[in-house]
């Protein structure tokens, strides 16, 4: 909420022009509402009432770069979300971000002075409120100490777990960590911000939930507390949080998360937070699902942890080379690759290739005859499986319409 002397400018304002005008947070949420003058459209009469505006709703806003604005804007009307047109001017100290100004304009018949007055309010405002950015930057201190307590600088994961115990928010052990990622949110790098911090909001930082949360950039860090019993699984939870995300997110970018292991002590929750990065890489890459696990990943784990620039076409085993240089069209390298999926269950690996088994058979027999490798032997069937799960991670870093290395329509192993 705001102060009497920022609402008093507001109820002003709105009474001069006659229009309805909101205050809202950088996150589009609402921190305060004039009167109505008649103006008002279903969108805004819905956040006043539920002291917030739908996620699409402010996915929206957000859509038109408003958190980047340094003067006044229009945000376009919308029939699909019942949203007139309304003059959004930022409320900036010392250049950043506190609030966003909203004035009513569905007909655009803002004069130019009655927007001159506006922006006039709005540089009011701004003086008073400083607190609010006081208190982002007390929310900002209790996110470095979680990034602190996962970094690779002992001495300041030190400091923040002696903070954090001093606070009585200290993870218990069995803390699990989860990585939630914008990728590529160069291009807008606020908004995944403001869409990520929103989207955990709704989770008390030191409450039942027991989740520390901190966000840079385009990634937030999570530390969820040991399941309790009759407690949601941390996937549902966590998947939750990034449908939340691609809400806000209004078609500008996408969401993906990652979750690590357990740490049986909050000093090795860094490790759980790699794993979980790697996790969260798997998503990005499209070899695992938006909401991946480092406990599913198998070869993929120590694949993706290897720098790209080791993990290439040139260092792929010489028992795949050979199966693909053989195999110009590539069935047989979705045979082999069908057969060491299902464990070298003949009958499986025929149903997912929809073939008969004599014709699974076939094939592999051909394989031997043109390649000269066997199929059956265990350490020939290792260097081929891992060969084509780390095709896949180079096909997905480094994805070439004119090559055919990875076989998806039979997805990774």
């Amino acid at each position: 909420m705001l102060g009497d002397v920022a609402t008093a400018l507001i109820d002003r304002l709105a009474e001069e022009l006659s229009r309805s005008v909101v205050v809202d947070d950088p996150a589009v949420q609402v921190l305060y509402a004039s009167a109505h003058y008649g103006d008002a459209d279903p969108t805004r009469v819905a956040a006043v009432l539920n002291r917030g505006a739908e996620p699409r709703v402010r996915g929206y806003v957000l859509s038109h770069g408003v958190l980047s604005w340094t003067r006044p804007g229009i945000i376009p009307a919308s029939d699909e979300l019942g949203m007139h047109a309304r003059v959004c001017v930022p409320v900036r100290w010392e250049g950043r971000l506190l609030a966003l100004l909203m004035v009513m304009d569905a007909d655009g018949s803002l004069t130019t002075g009655e927007l001159g007055r506006i922006t006039a309010v709005a540089e009011q405002l701004a003086l008073s409120l400083q607190d609010l950015a006081r208190t982002a930057d007390a929310a900002r201190e209790d996110e470095r100490r979680v990034l602190d307590l996962v970094g690779d600088d002992p001495v300041a994961r030190a400091r923040a777990a002696a903070a954090l115990t001093t606070a009585g928010r200290a993870p218990e052990p069995g803390a699990t960590a989860v990585v939630v990622a914008v990728p590529g949110a160069d291009g807008y790098h606020e908004h995944a911000g403001i869409a990520l911090r929103t989207a955990l909001s709704g989770r008390r930082r030191d409450g039942t939930d027991g989740w520390l949360t901190a966000v840079a950039g385009g990634t937030a860090v999570l530390l969820a507390a040991p399941p309790t019993p009759g407690s949601e699984d941390l996937p549902a939870r966590v998947r939750r949080v990034v449908d939340r995300v691609g809400e806000l997110a209004h078609g500008r970018f996408r969401c993906v998360a990652g979750i690590g292991d357990p740490a049986p002590a909050p000093e090795l929750l860094a490790g759980s937070v790699t794993r979980a990065r790697t996790a969260c890489t798997a998503a990005e890459l499209g070899l695992r699902p938006p909401v991946a696990r480092w406990a599913g990943l198998g070869a993929l784990g120590p694949l993706l942890a290897l720098p790209p620039a080791l993990l290439t076409d040139d260092v792929v085993p010489d028992e795949v080379r050979r199966l693909r240089a053989a195999d110009p069209d590539g069935r047989l390298v979705a045979t082999v690759r069908a057969y060491l999926d299902e464990a070298g269950n003949g009958p499986a690996a025929a149903a997912r290739l929809h073939i008969h088994r004599t014709s699974l058979y076939y094939r592999l027999d051909r394989v031997t005859r043109l390649t000269g490798l066997d199929v059956s032997d265990g350490a020939t069937r290792l260097a081929l499986h891992l060969g084509l799960v780390a095709l896949d991670v180079v096909a997905a870093r480094h994805p070439a319409p004119d090559r055919e290395l990875r076989q998806t329509e039979h997805g990774p192993a």
